[in-house]
């Protein structure tokens, strides 16, 4: 149930990580291009080096763990050009040429790099609605468009693109991040009050067409849903809304739990049990925050706090055994066309 961040360009490098997966902590790994902390290079420098770091860390596992990576073109793309990756289209480039058949063969060009890798997942696309007057909504113009039926069509062609080669992916950021965010500080978190239904149309769409292998929360609090706890803590938000009535059953990952908005407000031990009683299946630890130190040992510590909170019976074990048969059943899919 742990999604993690590691450091390593190398096997060797990676090592404890390595441990970590051969000991059954980890279930899945996440790729990163560059360490927040010390603004040298984390996991890539070049494809060759990325798929032998690949190879290793799902070698390491009797389960071989999830690995995963932040692939959705453009700014936040991990797989960049100066590494020796082809170049890739920002999702607003998309949206703003709408054609699909342009679309497709981006995504491709994405999701054979991935293949070549032998990453198993991709978290995008992001179906969040375009909000052009917020700032926040547009950076890095990760956001196809305005209008939640474009959005759909070419999230989907992105999707289906990917299934092709055996790419799983992850819509993104749920419930949707069209509206003004007001950043984090303390005791009043990171918060977006002009939430809207039509932030769903995506999740409505893609859902029930099967198109959904993941789902990603947000650390964001949408007061209009649950003034209490931000969406990826929220059984409001991730059991009611995202299972309940948006009838979804496959894995739920959570924000990392280093963003202030869980670190700051609810801390470590607590914002993991909440994710966890939420519904959420994977929990993110992306150990890339420039605030908190990275620490290998933080992997044993999640594991900790959630046997514990299970004995205390502050986690039911049959939530555990929901989020892993979820996990698994997602294990089982990868690589599959």
């Amino acid at each position: 149930m742990v999604l993690v961040g590691f450091r390593g360009l190398t096997p060797r490098e990676a090592e404890p990580t390595l441990r970590q997966i051969r000991a059954g902590s980890i279930g899945g790994a996440v790729i990163y291009d560059v360490d927040a902390q010390t603004g040298g290079l984390r996991n890539v420098k070049s494809p060759r080096q990325l798929s032998e770091l690949v190879a290793a860390v799902k070698d390491a596992g009797s389960i071989s763990p999830l690995v995963a990576v932040d692939a959705e073109g453009g700014f936040f793309h991990k797989l960049k050009t100066k590494f020796g990756f082809p170049p890739t289209v920002a999702a607003a480039d998309l949206g703003e040429r709408n054609d699909l058949a342009f679309t497709r063969y981006n995504a491709g060009v994405v999701a054979d790099v991935l293949v070549e890798a032998g990453i198993d997942m991709n978290l995008a696309p992001v179906v969040d609605l375009l909000n052009p007057a917020n700032p926040h909504a547009s950076r890095g113009r990760r956001t196809i468009a305005p209008d939640p039926a474009l959005v759909i069509a070419h999230a989907r062609e992105f999707i289906l693109t990917h299934r092709e080669r055996g790419i799983l992916t992850t819509l993104k950021h749920f419930p949707g991040m069209r509206g003004t965010l007001r950043p984090y500080s303390p005791g009043l978190n990171e918060v977006i009050e002009d939430w809207s239904e039509v932030e769903l149309e995506p999740y409505r769409a893609l859902i029930p067409e099967g198109l959904c292998d993941a789902v990603l929360t947000t650390r964001v609090t949408y007061p209009q849903l649950d003034p209490d706890y931000p969406a990826c803590l929220s059984k409001k938000i991730v059991g009611s809304m995202l299972r309940s009535e948006l009838g979804y059953d496959g894995v739920a990952i959570s924000d990392p739990m280093e963003m202030q908005a869980v670190w700051d407000a609810f801390g470590f031990e607590a914002g993991t049990i909440l994710a966890v009683n939420a519904g959420i299946d994977f929990v993110l630890l992306c150990q890339v925050s420039s605030i908190v130190p990275y620490c290998d040992d933080r992997v044993d510590e999640m594991i900790r706090v959630l046997s514990d909170a299970v004995a205390r019976g502050d986690v039911a074990e049959s939530r555990i055994d929901e989020a892993c048969r979820r996990i698994l059943t997602l294990k089982s899919r990868r690589l599959k066309s």
